[in-house]
């Protein structure tokens, strides 16, 4: 059954949006919904029973700390067959060894083993309490590979606390969640033969387990229960980051396949200016910048005579970065080279190069990497009278906002 128009924010709404930002900022939403033609309705109540979601909560660690606080069962990963059980689990230690997996003194003859608690009972793994089952890998380098299988309803609600602050608008959080929750299900459509959809951090979603989980931001979750963007009837990876800094971002910084309409970037966005990372600052000396080279095998430059930026993306970003020493260079992709410094040092990929004696004095704007929702942008969106819906379209243009159930690719069981 479709939604009702009122019900789905379309292409010709966004001028709605624009029109309302230069509106006060007391103009009611609904005042604001009728500029330009339909009115936007509410968020469209949804369902997503069944829905879940494999997090990597621990990649190539040698050892985990493991305990169940309550009844549990332990199976082997790949079958119903039960391998321990019991009424508690005080902390143990678990780590991989040639001949399965070592679980304080008791050594389990699997390559995989799944932990699952009773009905009242809650998972520690190194502290963070998680809901649902893990699922525990032994690699073959003999590390562990640690797995949350959950509803994907529980995961939001241990991320979205974790991407923005509980306080702000609820609008805002509420189109935060519609975005992490459409992110979250197109990576799995990717992910089937791999062992996990996403990571519970910053390359995927930062996850923050059951401990993470916020009385507001839990609101925003249960609000838009299994509802999520479509473009074209499929659901697409709904990308967010904290402050664009001005101006969104191109898909196809993220890699070859995204170059989709609601991800086309360059939508003029000063309503991040409150993030304290609308800009900033950092100092590089010419010894930092060799040493970093060094220490992460990127080439051997000394001394370092020029940094300057070799190429620009369309939207004014970094593409580039080009090392220069006084026989050589080194040129580092703008990610490769935020990465180089850390992702909290150089914030983004939208700055220039200031020469300063033996230093680099680095001057950017934004954090992240810029694509679809600015989350700053989203804050100051939703306290100017915007709804969910409205901050939606205005940064993934010509999407619907859907029932779970109505997503093409799920009805057709397409991977």
């Amino acid at each position: 059954m479709s939604l009702p128009r009122s019900s789905v924010w379309r292409t010709g709404g966004i001028a709605a949006a624009l029109l309302s930002l230069m509106l006060p900022a007391c103009v009611p939403a609904a005042e604001i919904g009728a500029i330009g033609g339909a009115a936007v309705g509410p968020v469209p109540s949804g369902r997503a029973e069944g829905q879940f979601i494999r997090v990597a909560i621990a990649q190539r660690k040698p050892t985990v700390d493991l305990a169940v606080n309550g009844g549990f069962q332990i199976f082997t990963a790949d079958s119903a067959l039960s391998v321990r059980s019991g009424p508690h689990l005080s902390s143990v230690t678990v780590r991989g060894t040639r001949e399965g997996i070592l679980l304080g003194n008791d050594l389990l003859p699997n390559q995989a083993v799944r932990v699952e608690p009773s009905r009242d009972a809650t998972i520690h793994v190194n502290g963070q309490r998680l809901r649902g089952q893990i699922e525990i890998r032994r690699q073959q380098d003999l590390t562990l590979l640690v797995i949350n299988h959950l509803d994907i309803e529980d995961y939001l609600r241990g991320v979205i606390s974790k991407e923005a602050p509980h306080y702000w608008r609820m609008e805002a959080l509420k189109a935060l969640a519609i975005a992490a929750r459409t992110y979250a299900l197109a990576q799995q459509q990717t992910k089937a033969g791999v062992d996990f959809d996403v990571t519970g951090d910053v390359m995927s979603q930062v996850y923050g387990g059951r401990e993470g989980e916020k009385g507001r931001t839990s609101r925003a979750v249960n609000d838009t229960r299994g509802i999520v963007l479509t473009y074209q009837g499929r659901l697409f990876p709904a990308f967010y980051h904290s402050t664009c800094g001005g101006r969104t971002e191109h898909g196809s910084v993220m890699g070859p396949g995204y170059d989709l309409e609601p991800l086309q970037g360059n939508a003029a966005c000063s309503f991040c200016s409150a993030s304290p990372f609308y800009r900033w600052q950092q100092r590089l000396s010419k010894a930092d910048v060799s040493w970093a080279l060094k220490k992460h095998h990127r080439g051997s430059l000394w001394p370092v005579d020029r940094l300057e930026i070799a190429e620009r993306t369309m939207t004014g970003r970094v593409a580039k970065v080009r090392i220069r020493g006084r026989h050589h260079y080194v040129t580092l992709s703008g990610y490769d080279f935020r990465q180089l410094f850390g992702f909290d040092g150089i914030r983004s990929t939208a700055f220039s190069i200031v020469p300063l004696g033996d230093d680099f004095v680095l001057e950017g704007r934004g954090w992240g990497h810029g694509v679809g929702l600015c989350q700053w942008g989203a804050a100051e969106l939703a306290r100017r009278g915007l709804v969910a819906n409205e901050i939606l379209a205005f940064y993934y243009p010509d999407t619907r906002v859907v029932r779970l159930d109505e997503v093409t690719s799920l009805k057709n069981g397409d991977p």
